[in-house]
């Protein structure tokens, strides 16, 4: 049986990760609204971790109200993020489209230019 200390340092050590993986969530979401989309990967990797760790043990028995809230806000900053990548993801299509456009323009008038 667990004593008080060591259960409110297990709830400490719970919040404490929780808060981290949204601060870095945060942290995500203005390096993507920024392009960075590198660091965006880069850090997805570590905030991955961190998610693992905050539910694959059993969580200390907490406030469950604050869980659910910091869970929501997870969801909440998560679901902007993904926003932002299909936004991104679709401009960089757009642009790979409009750069096969130009290169086949291109093309065309070289060929053209050839033949004269």
């Amino acid at each position: 049986m667990q004593s008080q200390a060591e259960l409110l340092s297990a709830q400490a050590k719970h919040c404490h990760r929780l808060a981290q993986v949204i601060s870095m969530t945060q942290q995500m979401l203005r390096l993507a609204e920024a392009g960075d989309w590198d660091q965006v990967a880069v850090m997805e990797l570590d905030r991955r971790e961190d998610l693992l760790a905050c539910f694959d043990d059993t969580p200390p028995p907490a406030d469950t109200e604050l869980d659910a809230q910091a869970i929501a806000t997870l969801l909440m900053l998560n679901e902007e993020l993904m926003a932002r990548l299909k936004s991104a993801r679709k401009s960089v299509l757009q642009q790979n489209k409009a750069f096969a456009q130009n290169r086949s323009a291109a093309s065309t008038y070289q060929a053209v230019e050839a033949s004269s």
